[in-house]
């Protein structure tokens, strides 16, 4: 962005633009009797949209008029937000020291080492409150030249351009019938929900409506500003910025207003917003955080032996030497059991499918996975991402994923890509895509 009038109102424009036009993915009222009898029980927790958009936009149109990113275009802007994601990284061991320091039973002054830490944790959130509108700005400007730099621009200008507001945490509620997955409801929700709410929130909706519910916490939201939430993760943050981007920019165009058309469309926009955000993020990467890219050959160097490999030194006595444990494969893992669950419900074992998803989640558990509750909402929520092969997100539309990686490998370039599907809006048409690749 250029800082001047006219890109100014091309901003505001575009801010009008996609408030007026963007169907907000899960928050509208469903006229079946169904969803109002879901938004019964979630009413009180929904979020404000329109409050927030509101807010979003002033503090929008206020950064642009400071253009302080212009000042912070080269090794100073990079500085900044390098310095913002080390605070927010502080804040999180401080919150981890505080809540060891609380449920440390050999503390001594538990209630004045927990003060001092609050102290140090109030100085880091007044500082990195301060820092966050200008990061903001400067990874605005960073993306939108990234996209500019991808051959997204239209007369030098990104439309719509990138604009995101940071936010501490969100959820989402997500149900799906039990007999099938599928998203019943995508209802987003107040912040600093606590673990008791979450929970009487879920049991309210199954116990009473006879179906399955999950609270998830999300990492950014379509809006416009998307909203996105804080992380002191350089290549996560790049990626959720890039993701909502994606979406901001197929909103207005058929495939992004027909998103919740058909279970597959909606699998289709995620999946190429993942590989939009890839794009996105790797171009960020090589021009602004070059030093941060990891050598291919260094990470392919890391790869574990395979069960049976042996180094130069084994011996032949192979029976006296330990067995190699295969690592336990997250992803294969829960693609078998998404493939199972399909299989019962389709034949109409819910209660087995449930017990069945249980006893997986437990498996999980045990192998470092911490996943609080493992259901048809948890997979109506995952599957609609098919970027990556394998597991969960490969399952509702494995076809569809590995068939969108190979539409995008076949373009010339990203942004003929974008423009190609931007503008398709029936599985059909994709389908037709799909044929003359073969």
């Amino acid at each position: 962005m250029n800082g001047n009038n006219k890109t100014g109102k091309i901003i505001f424009s575009a801010i009008l633009l996609l408030i007026a036009v963007q169907p907000i993915r899960g928050s509208g009222v469903d006229p079946s009797l169904q969803m109002e009898q879901i938004r019964t029980f979630s009413r009180p927790y929904e979020f404000d949209y329109a409050s927030w958009t509101l807010s979003a936009v002033v503090r929008k149109v206020s950064q642009a008029s400071l253009k302080a990113d212009k000042y912070l275009a080269g090794p100073e802007g990079r500085q900044v937000v390098l310095e913002y994601l080390e605070l927010r990284n502080q804040a999180d061991k401080l919150l981890w020291d505080l809540t060891n320091v609380i449920s440390d039973p050999y503390q001594e002054d538990p209630e004045g080492t927990a003060d001092l830490i609050k102290a140090d944790l109030d100085k880091n959130r007044i500082y990195r409150e301060a820092l966050a509108p200008l990061v903001e700005q400067i990874l605005q400007g960073q993306i939108n030249n990234t996209l500019v730099s991808l051959g997204m621009s239209l007369g030098g200008q990104i439309f719509p351009p990138v604009l995101f507001r940071s936010e501490p945490d969100s959820y989402a509620l997500i149900v799906s019938p039990r007999d099938e997955i599928r998203q019943a409801a995508n209802l987003m929700l107040v912040r600093n929900l606590t673990l008791e709410e979450i929970i009487q929130l879920e049991e309210a909706i199954e116990g009473e409506l006879d179906l399955s519910a999950l609270v998830v916490g999300i990492g950014g939201v379509g809006l416009y500003p998307a909203m996105i939430i804080e992380s002191g993760n350089l290549d996560w943050l790049i990626h959720v910025i890039a993701h909502e981007w994606t979406h901001n920019y197929l909103t207005i165009r058929p495939l992004g207003a027909n998103y919740l058309s058909s279970p597959e469309l909606t699998t289709i926009n995620e999946t190429i917003a993942d590989l939009s955000a890839d794009e996105i993020q790797a171009q960020t990467y090589r021009l602004y955080y070059p030093e941060y890219i990891v050598p291919e050959s260094e990470s392919e160097s890391s790869t574990p032996l395979e069960i049976g490999e042996n180094d130069e030194s084994s011996t032949p006595e192979i029976q006296d030497q330990p067995q190699i444990e295969k690592p336990f494969d997250f992803r294969a893992e829960m693609h078998i059991t998404r493939l199972e669950v399909d299989r019962l419900l389709e034949l109409g074992e819910i209660n087995t499918a449930e017990v069945y998803m249980e006893s997986r989640r437990i498996l999980f558990w045990d192998n470092g996975y911490q996943i609080r509750k493992l259901n048809q909402a948890y997979f109506a929520f995952h599957g609609s991402y098919a970027a990556d092969p394998g597991g969960a997100t490969d399952t509702a539309g494995a076809d569809l994923g590995s068939q969108l990686r190979k539409l995008k490998d076949s373009q010339p370039s990203y942004a003929a890509f974008m423009r190609t599907v931007a503008w398709k809006w029936r599985l059909d048409q994709f389908q037709d895509l799909f044929r003359e690749l073969n």
